[in-house]
């Protein structure tokens, strides 16, 4: 299995893993591409929504539909900035926030029962490794010149 592919699923898993958890806590509104808002949020809240259309690799016309479903359940609201009067901030409300507290206990005790079963050191290694790849990653996709086409061309489609 290719590290594409095996990214691709475990994230797919990990993220049915907190849906289910956090539904079972009353959030029952959510999809996984709605809960996905939340990991940006929850590290930048204030967020324009073509910014978070830009962490998440979609559309501003995608990225303004979930925000208004969010929106209409009471997660999020879109507040004025003072900056720029013309831009609206996506923040979390008390609700958002409650989800965002729960999301996180679920992903600590999930990291928790993942340490267990791998070894704390190798666990631990194991996150090096990823964050590492990680980087390395998104410089292929900053990169510019010869490299940049071929990254442009590497994807997990099967």
């Amino acid at each position: 299995m290719s590290f594409c592919f095996s990214a691709l699923q475990s994230s797919t898993i990990f993220n049915r893993i907190i849906l289910r958890a956090v539904q079972v806590e009353g959030f029952t509104e959510l999809t996984p591409a709605l809960l996905g808002i939340f990991a940006h949020l929850s590290e930048k809240d204030g967020m324009s929504v073509s910014a978070l259309a830009g962490a998440l690799g979609s559309t501003r016309q995608a990225a303004h539909k979930h925000v208004g479903k969010l929106a209409a359940s009471g997660y999020i609201e879109l507040q004025t900035r003072r900056d720029n009067r013309k831009e609206k901030a996506v923040v979390l409300t008390p609700r958002g926030e409650a989800l965002v507290k729960v999301a996180l206990k679920v992903i600590a005790d999930t990291e928790a029962e993942m340490a267990r079963f791998l070894g704390r050191d190798r666990f631990e290694q194991y996150m090096k490794h990823q964050e590492a790849l990680l980087h390395f990653l998104e410089g292929l996709e900053q990169a510019e010149g010869h490299r940049a086409p071929v990254a442009k061309k590497a994807s997990c489609r099967l």
